[in-house]
C-alpha cells in the first residue's frame, strides 16, 4: 500500500475524481465573478459575498471550499475585485489570494458592454503529513516531499453582456504550472488550462416572473468536457429557484432569497456519478451583501 493513500488524496483534490482540477459553484449564476474576472464592474452594486461548499458528504475528508470576494466598478470603464480562498481535501490544503483589473468598453447603442478581465493570483498548496497514514512510515514519497509550496497563476476572461442576456469566457491556470511538492517528481500533476464559457438570457414572463435559461460548457486541455445546463424562476426579484444537470456529476436544485441589500442561496448537487454508492450529495451556501441602497438589477 506504498504511497496510496496520500496518492488518493492528491487525485481527489487535484483532479476533482478525474472531472476537472477546478471546482466550480452550483450557484454561479448569484455571482459570476467567481468563474470569470471579466465580470467585475459590470454590476449596478458592489457585492461582498461568502460562498462555501462541501462535496460529496458521507465519505471522510471529502473535498471543502470557502472563499469570500469582492469586485467594484472603480469608475465608469474600469472594474476591480479580489478575492480569498482555501479548499482542503484530506492532509491537503490549498490557500490563495487573487486581485482582479477588468475593462469595460461600451457595444453598439442598446446598452451592451463587452469586457476583458485578468486576475493574477498567488496560492499556496500545504500537506499536513501528520494526517497520512502509510504502512511503511519510511516512505520517502512523504519524508521527500515538501508540506509547503507556493504558486503564482493567472486567470484571463471575457464578458458581453446587457439588460437581457451575457456570454462569458474564461481560462484559468494559465500558467500551467507543475505541482509536486517537491519530492522529485515521485507524484506530480500540471494544472493544465481550463476554458469555461458561460451564457444566459433573461426572459420577462409579466411583471412578476422572469425566466433565467443558462449554459456553463467547461473545457480542460487534458481532453474532458463538462457541461451544465439548468434555468431558474425569478419572483418579483426577490425568490428563485431552479435546477440544473451536470454531464457525467451531478443534478442540481437550487433556490434563495434576495431581501434588500442581502442575498442568501442554497444548493444541493444530487450526485449521479460512480459516487453516489458512498455519498450523500454535495452542499452549497452563498451569503452576498450589496455596498448600495439600490435594488440590484438581475445582471
Amino acid at each position: 500500500m506504498k504511497k496510496i493513500l496520500f496518492a488518493v488524496f492528491v487525485i481527489v483534490f487535484a483532479n476533482q475524481m478525474k472531472a476537472q482540477q477546478l471546482n466550480t459553484f452550483s450557484l454561479y449564476l448569484e455571482n459570476k465573478y467567481s468563474i470569470n474576472p471579466a465580470v467585475a464592474g459590470s454590476m449596478q452594486y458592489n457585492p461582498l459575498v461568502l460562498s462555501y461548499r462541501r462535496l460529496w458528504t458521507g465519505i471522510d475528508n471529502s473535498p471543502v471550499t470557502q472563499y469570500l470576494s469582492t469586485n467594484m466598478a472603480l469608475k465608469e470603464n474600469v472594474g476591480l475585485g479580489c478575492k480569498v480562498y482555501s479548499a482542503s481535501a484530506g492532509p491537503l490544503v490549498k490557500t490563495g489570494v487573487e486581485v482582479t483589473y477588468a475593462y469595460h468598453f461600451s457595444v453598439g447603442s442598446r446598452g451592451s458592454k463587452l469586457s476583458f478581465g485578468i486576475s493574477p493570483m498567488l496560492y499556496e498548496y500545504r500537506l499536513d503529513k501528520s494526517k497520512i497514514s502509510l504502512e511503511n512510515p519510511d516512505d520517502n514519497t512523504v519524508l521527500q516531499s515538501s508540506d509547503r509550496l507556493i504558486v503564482p497563476d493567472a486567470t484571463f476572461g471575457a464578458y458581453y453582456y446587457n439588460q437581457k442576456y451575457y456570454v462569458g469566457l474564461a481560462i484559468p491556470q494559465l500558467f500551467n504550472r507543475k505541482i509536486d511538492l517537491m519530492n522529485k517528481g515521485e507524484l506530480e500533476e500540471r494544472q493544465v488550462r481550463h476554458y469555461f464559457l458561460n451564457a444566459g438570457y433573461l426572459y420577462k414572463v409579466d411583471n412578476y416572473y422572469t425566466i433565467e435559461p443558462s449554459l456553463l460548457v467547461k473545457f480542460i486541455e487534458a481532453g474532458i468536457i463538462q457541461a451544465e445546463i439548468g434555468a431558474r424562476v425569478i419572483y418579483q426579484k426577490t425568490f428563485w429557484g431552479g435546477v440544473s444537470y451536470r454531464t457525467q456529476d451531478a443534478a442540481v436544485i437550487l433556490f434563495g432569497i434576495r431581501k434588500d441589500r442581502f442575498t442568501c442561496g442554497y444548493a444541493y448537487d444530487i450526485t449521479l456519478s460512480n459516487l453516489r454508492k458512498y455519498s450523500e450529495g454535495s452542499h452549497e451556501l452563498l451569503f452576498i451583501y450589496n455596498f448600495n441602497r439600490s435594488r440590484p438589477k438581475l445582471l
